[in-house]
């Protein structure tokens, strides 16, 4: 591994300036902290960086008691150890470190970084803990440089999207209307994005909430109200949604389906085009909340046309509908004579997926 290898072969170098300093005594030999953070910064993306960036903090700090001041660990070597410890999933130790210095040194982005880590290991407590840190910093303590951004309420809901707590969406809409508010009070830096909104959307999507359908829809009517146009990915979301509704009320599946079918008839009057995802998307509405009929058979085939039309086929769409419809509706649906043709895309014409990236590359291999 090339990561390694940097990592090992830049401790090696350590060692032998180490070395050749207690050999000659020659100070312009004695390792000062950027040779240490130059080391850590090999380590950062290591499996062992973050123990290894600890024993380096370690060395340093013992360097500077015995004498040597130009050891003496920095913000930016402090930094760059957190950085080891959150990739390297031990973002406890990287808070730790945090939670050493003094609170004017501390600012938004060792925070986030903070929080990034606990996003990465689902753990939504002890991000929102962070937050909570920031908040009381800036407003209570007055360091508006610890003030949360953008990004840290982006990084806390992607906390609670990995976390299985059935509290993650209530929880995910606290922090959305906290970022909405103080944005609205005046910090300009917790502007929402839409990221913000596509990432609580998914949240609820993938959750088991009974409303979640229109859950999601609300979300996007309140995204337009302060200011901001859904993307394809807000569409994409909420044709999900609609397609993993699994109610066994008739009149739910076909609010789901008008809300689906809304969404995706609107896109070209909000300059938006359909991509892969959109297309799946659909095939699981039309499949999943459509009852068996000829209709049925007639609605996927014309959302498969058009998605051949717009070059958007791939081989998952291919096994969605293989999946899904027996050997006869699959060639009533994509149009060709046999079920080995229908359902692999290298048989079937190449313009069909020409939009497709993923699938010319497979094509490519």
């Amino acid at each position: 591994d090339g990561t390694t290898d940097t990592a090992e072969r830049a401790e090696k170098i350590l060692r032998r300036l180490v070395s050749n300093y207690h050999m000659t005594n020659n100070s312009l030999l004695r390792p000062d902290v950027i040779s240490y953070t130059g080391v850590m910064k090999a380590y950062v993306h290591h499996p062992d960086g973050g123990k290894k960036a600890l024993e380096l903090l370690s060395e340093m700090n013992n360097e500077y008691r015995g004498g040597n001041a130009k050891a003496r660990p920095d913000m930016k070597c402090i930094a760059v150890a957190m950085d080891a410890c959150v990739k390297s999933g031990a973002t406890s130790e990287a808070e730790r470190l945090l939670n050493d210095m003094d609170d004017s040194k501390k600012n938004c982005l060792m925070f986030n970084t903070i929080i990034s880590g606990y996003a990465q290991e689902g753990r939504v407590t002890e991000a929102e803990a962070v937050l909570q840190r920031m908040i009381s910093l800036s407003e209570n303590g007055g360091w508006e440089r610890c003030a949360p951004d953008t990004i840290s309420y982006t990084l806390c809901l992607k906390a609670c999207g990995k976390s299985t707590s059935p509290e993650r969406v209530p929880r995910a809409r606290a922090i959305l209307d906290e970022c909405i508010r103080r944005y609205q009070s005046g910090e300009n830096k917790s502007k929402p994005s839409n990221v913000i909104f596509n990432d609580f959307a998914d949240i609820i999507s993938n959750s088991d909430e009974p409303d979640k359908v229109t859950d999601v829809l609300a979300l996007f009517e309140k995204m337009e109200t302060t200011g901001y146009e859904p993307s394809l990915i807000s569409f994409n979301i909420l044709i999900k949604t609609c397609a993993n509704e699994t109610t066994e009320s008739d009149e739910r599946k076909r609010n789901a389906l008008q809300i689906a079918a809304s969404a995706f008839n609107s896109l070209p009057s909000v300059g938006l085009n359909a991509d892969s995802i959109t297309y799946t998307g659909m095939m699981h509405v039309l499949l999943n909340l459509m009852n068996g009929s000829p209709e049925k058979v007639n609605a996927v085939g014309g959302i498969f046309r058009q998605c051949c039309d717009e070059g958007y086929l791939n081989q998952h769409i291919l096994n969605v509908l293989t999946a899904a419809t027996s050997k006869d509706d699959l060639i009533a649906i994509t149009g060709v004579s046999s079920k080995e043709e229908a359902s692999t895309l290298g048989q079937l014409p190449t313009d069909w997926s020409r939009n497709s990236s993923r699938d010319l590359m497979v094509r490519a291999e």
